[in-house]
């Protein structure tokens, strides 16, 4: 028992330290190294023998659910469309996803006050679609419910003028790069299924109800919002997937729905920062979008 428990608080902080660099630019040069590292150390504590290593990370690691976000990010680097109007940006990331949106607001918005309204909006509009963000494509849409919430915290980021949507050729050297950190994030999942650690992760939030009340989709929420602002947003979502796998009274609406907003809404900060907008203006609005899903949750 006490070998399970240090596995898993061992394999579970790398999987965390991993999810963190995932999210920064030049940090990501170093994820093969340490992710090798993490296998080390699994081998290390018994989690893992070296003659079924390559079996179990094919045949336990969440692969499936990795080619779709490495096909996403490799869309959303690519560049291929730059919007600069509100009804645009909404639109292009339903469709498409807002990383694909932030990431060419960076390229094509030259106030960063308006750049940092629209990431906003295109963070809230995350939650619209199916592909519109890494954490509906991973977790499965919200259904009508999700598209109110986007299409409000996408408000929240208005701002008017803006042209028409301008074409460039892809940079396949960009989506290429992109697509790898997904693919090395099943494998990061996989260190944390070795070690325990999502099992026991979905045994304290099916207790979370119990101990918390009716407000434990808030303190989800907030947990949500949290990984999704210090860790890579689709990486993450791999992790609460496999999590709610794991635990029967987690494949309901309520915390499902609860982790779904705050890994999206989360993930705006990161997307500020990336395109270097003006915190000044979006961290306020950031903060606003917060609040309207905290209400949102606590009326539900």
């Amino acid at each position: 028992m006490i070998d399970a428990w240090r596995n898993a608080a061992v394999l579970g902080g790398i999987t965390g330290v991993l999810l963190v660099l995932a999210q920064i630019g030049r940090a990501r040069n170093w994820l093969p190294a340490c992710f090798i590292a993490g296998v080390g150390v699994a081998i290390y504590l018994g989690a893992l023998a070296p003659s079924w290593a390559l079996s179990s990370l094919l045949a336990d690691a969440p692969w499936l659910g990795a080619c779709l976000l490495a096909l996403w990010a490799a869309n959303a680097e690519s560049g291929w469309l730059r919007v600069r109007s509100w009804p645009a940006v909404v639109l292009a990331t339903a469709l498409f996803g807002d990383r694909f949106v932030a990431l060419g607001l960076a390229a094509a918005e030259p106030d960063p006050a308006r750049r940092a309204r629209l990431v906003v909006a295109a963070s809230g509009a995350s939650l619209i679609g199916l592909t519109s963000g890494a954490a509906p494509l991973v977790l499965g849409w919200g259904g009508p419910e999700a598209v109110g919430i986007g299409v409000l915290l996408a408000g929240v980021g208005f701002a008017g003028g803006g042209g028409a949507p301008e074409w460039r050729a892809p940079n396949l050297k960009l989506a290429g790069t992109a697509a790898l950190v997904p693919l090395l994030g099943a494998g990061i999942v996989w260190l944390a299924i070795l070690g325990g650690a999502l099992e026991l992760v979905a045994t304290g939030l099916e207790h979370v109800p119990l101990l918390a009340m009716a407000r434990g989709d808030l303190l989800v929420f907030g947990s949500a919002v949290f990984a999704g602002a210090v860790g890579d947003e689709g990486v993450f979502a791999l992790v609460v997937r496999e999590v709610q796998l794991r635990g029967l009274s987690l494949r309901g609406d309520t915390l499902p729905m609860a982790l779904r907003a705050g890994l999206a809404v989360g993930g705006g900060l990161p997307l500020l920062l990336l395109t270097r907008s003006r915190l000044r203006v979006g961290l306020p609005l950031w903060l606003l979008q917060i609040g309207l899903v905290t209400t949102w949750l606590w009326l539900r």
